[in-house]
């Protein structure tokens, strides 16, 4: 594993894994707690984390869809569903390469453009999503309209973003590849397809079961009063 040093303020900081904020949920297990340097902090545990403390953030909050038998039986909100049809119009001449090759390179300047993620960072993402996660790319003839990413592992699909181009608005296209993705979920057997982690309020609207993920701590006192921490492991 790889670390990276946190400042907060003058003297005070804390590690947290290199990758952090990259993959759905950060891993780890009991069995690393030891060997984490200290003062230490991660957001973003899994739900069903054996280990961490439940956030009580609201912008930690997951949302996860139980899949269905077929698109149409999942319980999703009325207007959605409306949308659904008339963006499915809108896209009447849009088609989809899957894993298209360099899709990510393709497609950075809408996220560059959003974000503005140091150069060194975004090659560190790309590189690992193009090991993990495969992708969905909407084209109009030959123009490029935006690139879904998600990842897969076991029975679930895990939503990563969309990279698209905001000049096509009308479209909707994060939403579009975002069914046409559900819909290949439940084709190919998939349990659940998790929106990931956030309060966004169009997650919503699929429906899906909320989940409040956790955090690690490992911090002194003195730091988690300072950091607001309620739960933690303490540094003697």
């Amino acid at each position: 594993m790889k670390f990276v040093k946190v400042p907060i303020k003058e003297n005070l900081f804390y590690w947290t894994l290199f990758d952090y904020g990259i993959l759905p949920y950060s891993e780890l297990e009991e069995k690393d707690i030891e060997s984490l340097p200290t003062p230490f902090f991660l957001f973003d545990l899994h739900p069903d984390s054996k280990i961490g403390f439940v956030s009580n953030r609201a912008d930690s909050v997951t949302n996860i869809i139980t899949l269905t038998e077929s698109f149409e039986s999942l319980k999703i909100d009325s207007d959605l569903r409306k949308d659904l049809k008339r963006i499915e119009k809108k896209n009447a001449d849009t088609t989809i390469i899957e894993n298209e090759e360099n899709a990510l390179e393709k497609s950075k300047k809408w996220f560059q453009e959003l974000w503005h993620e140091p150069e060194d960072e975004l090659e560190r993402r790309i590189e690992l999503w193009k090991e993990k996660a495969y992708t969905l790319s909407a084209y109009n003839g030959n123009e490029l309209l935006g690139v879904h990413i998600a990842m897969k592992d076991k029975d679930t699909a895990y939503y990563m973003g969309c990279w698209w181009n905001r000049e096509h608005k009308s479209k909707s296209i994060p939403t579009f590849l975002l069914k046409k993705d559900i819909e290949n979920a439940i084709k190919n057997k998939l349990k659940y397809y998790d929106l990931g982690i956030g309060d966004e309020p169009y997650k919503k609207q699929w429906n899906g079961t909320e989940r409040f993920t956790k955090y690690l701590a490992i911090l002194t006192k003195e730091q988690a009063k300072e950091m607001n921490v309620t739960e933690f492991i303490e540094i003697k």
